[in-house]
């Protein structure tokens, strides 16, 4: 069976002068002219200089309702510095506090000291003046949550599950999952459509198009409007390249559950012209829940998500086109948090099938590993998971 279930007052000073003194390590850049070829151009990011909010008819009620990056790959760049700021944030007040110490303990220090481990995400979208998809899908899951007993859960009622599932790539995309990229005198609206690589382009500022889309509808027979679909792989037998699984793991004798999040994807933005060659990006997620006063509640515990082999903490192995070993692949992390994320990007691979590379997995090789404290441990193989 692949799957494996072993079910199942100085310190606190310290965190207070943490919390009061902990400074952003941000550049700041001028923020210039600005001109208004899509609408009243709003902000200028202060912790990214080339990050911009806007305002375009999305069918949202809020004003700065977009952002525009110069490229995807600042894009990417954008998430990944801005998880570097929440781990070494988050790892900063864990330093001021005691090991050994509960959960409750924990939550109370963290609630004194104004610990909040979303605090980087939230920096970011106010500094924009910007109204995300993260904050919308915050307000709508905690409203979930709190609905929920102790039965089965339906994945597809969990405002959470959005096809973004990355809390830190959602505070970078509109509630309709939208974003532009280039600049104010030549950029691409982008709507995505789910996590496959299918979404729609709308080109030289076309407001009309861009209001169509972004409210659900695509128009015909438009030049600037572009739907694009998925550049599929057909691997041979035995090989998977792209695989998704939610799911969700009680332990309620202990009032713990968790979820797990497992991806493999090609990383979009990177498909170079007709070829396959393109980053990957594998991600195992996990978000503790905790009950408290009769709720369920998405509460800091200890968790763990990681990159594995069959053996739990073991290196895993991934294949070049289905083909070539990756080198050993192995990303492991356990925080008191409310959700804890392990992902690697693997880069196009060089000198070897030039025209088709991307990462690919095989039966018993690369798994994603879950936990919740000692008893809910979860260490499933990609390979079984489906192809969405």
């Amino acid at each position: 069976m692949k799957a494996n279930f072993n079910f199942f007052t100085m310190l606190f000073l310290g965190a207070l002068f943490f919390a009061s003194c902990e400074e952003d390590n941000f550049s700041k850049e001028e923020e210039g002219k600005v001109d208004t070829s899509v609408e009243t151009m709003q902000k200028v990011s202060s912790y990214f200089g080339s990050i911009e909010s806007l305002s375009i008819n999305n069918g949202t009620n809020c004003t700065n309702n977009i952002l525009m990056f110069p490229s995807w790959d600042v894009y990417w760049q954008t998430v990944d510095q801005l998880d570097d700021m929440i781990d070494s944030y988050c790892d900063a007040f864990d330093a001021t506090v005691p090991s050994g110490i509960s959960d409750d303990q924990y939550d109370a220090l963290a609630d004194a000291a104004g610990f909040d481990e979303d605090d980087k995400l939230v920096q970011f979208e106010s500094d924009l003046e910007f109204c995300s998809l993260r904050a919308n899908i915050v307000a709508l899951e905690e409203i979930w949550l709190d609905q929920q007993g102790d039965g089965l859960w339906d994945p597809t009622t969990d405002p959470d599950n959005h096809f973004i599932d990355d809390e830190t790539e959602r505070a970078l995309l509109s509630v309709n999952a939208e974003v532009l990229i280039g600049d104010k005198s030549n950029f691409v609206y982008y709507k995505f459509l789910d996590d496959n690589g299918n979404y729609i382009e709308v080109h030289n500022n076309d407001q009309q198009a861009m209001a169509q889309v972004g409210s659900g509808n695509v128009p015909s027979g438009n030049p600037n409007v572009v739907v694009v679909e998925e550049q599929r792989i057909d691997p041979p037998s035995g090989c998977k390249y792209k695989v998704k699984e939610v799911g969700y793991h009680y332990d309620d004798a202990n009032g713990k559950r968790l979820k797990q999040i497992s991806k493999i994807r090609r990383e979009f933005g990177n498909v170079y012209g007709t070829s396959v060659i393109s980053k990957s990006r594998i991600k195992a997620k996990t978000k503790g829940y905790r009950k408290k006063n009769g709720k369920w509640k998405n509460r800091r515990t200890w968790i763990t998500a990681g990159i594995d082999g069959a053996i739990v903490e073991s290196d895993g192995i991934g294949y070049n086109a289905c083909q070539s070993i990756v080198d050993p692949i192995k990303k492991i992390k356990e925080k008191r948090r409310r959700r804890v994320k392990a992902k690697m990007t693997i880069e196009p691979f060089d000198g070897t099938l030039p025209d088709l590379q991307y990462l690919s997995v095989k039966d018993n090789k690369l798994y994603s590993l879950h936990k919740q404290g000692q008893i809910l441990i979860i260490n499933k193989d990609f390979y079984d998971m489906p192809i969405d």
